[in-house]
């Protein structure tokens, strides 16, 4: 079985949600309460975006420039962009100037991150431009590929967020997290081999990708070509985490 999955931007199958979103499933199924989608709208178009009250959720604008509209503040999308609804609490309206794409993704909430989320969670609606976000360090990745950071640990119960920026030709060393589970999606201009055990991918732009936990895996970027992704992380639950432990 593959350690790697992966489902290219051309195979995704996008229907209608009734309000102006075109809307896809990305490899649905990878862990139990866990959505990726991919959206899109129209240029012009006008739609009050999806919240919950039992789930928490990410939107990261991928693509394209407008404005989401909350009953306080309005916050300005003119690149790759975060924003985290204040769960069901009020309404988000997505206003389009021009054709946007953007990723949807949700966690359905468990006893421990409704406990989390009581004690301790970011200031919600949450907005941050790329530009605004963290740059961090980590041991194995070299000088060239930049990380930022879009959603820090706990900061939304068991989420994360991050993107990977860099030119070729480079490549960072092998590692593993043995209580993440992992997906990635390419951003405009990307192209460069991924490879987690002994599978090797090339991710495109559009492209998404999703390795469980413990998988050693790297990135490579050739002569000429670009890595720019974001990495999008659900932590193990407790329960997930002791029965590793007993094992």
């Amino acid at each position: 079985m593959s350690v790697i999955h992966y489902q290219k931007k051309e195979d995704m199958k996008f229907e209608t949600t009734g309000n102006g979103i075109l809307r896809a499933e990305m490899l649905p199924g990878m862990v139990d309460g866990v959505h990726t989608y991919k959206c899109k709208v129209a240029a012009g178009t006008v739609v009050t975006l999806e919240t919950f009250g039992d789930q928490t959720q990410i939107y990261y604008f991928t693509r394209g420039e407008g404005y989401v509209a909350t009953p306080k503040k309005a916050f300005n999308i003119e690149e790759p962009s975060l924003f985290i609804p204040n769960m069901d609490k009020e309404a988000n309206i997505l206003h389009a100037a021009t054709d946007m794409e953007f990723l949807q993704l949700t966690s359905v909430m468990l006893p421990e991150d409704y406990e989390q989320f009581d004690h301790w969670h970011i200031a919600l609606p949450r907005f941050c431009p790329l530009s605004g976000c963290i740059e961090y360090i980590e041991g194995f990745r070299p000088e060239g590929i930049k990380a930022l950071s879009i959603l820090d640990t706990h900061f939304l119960t068991r989420m994360t967020m991050g993107a990977i920026i860099g030119k070729g030709p480079n490549k960072a060393a092998p590692h593993s997290h043995d209580n993440l589970y992992q997906w990635y999606y390419g951003m405009p201009g990307t192209k460069f081999i991924y490879r987690a055990a002994d599978e090797e991918i090339e991710l495109h732009e559009g492209d998404w990708a999703f390795i469980p936990t413990d998988i050693e895996h790297a990135i490579e970027i050739e002569e000429d070509e670009n890595v720019n992704y974001v990495w999008f992380e659900i932590e193990l639950t407790k329960a997930e985490l002791e029965a590793k432990k007993a094992r």
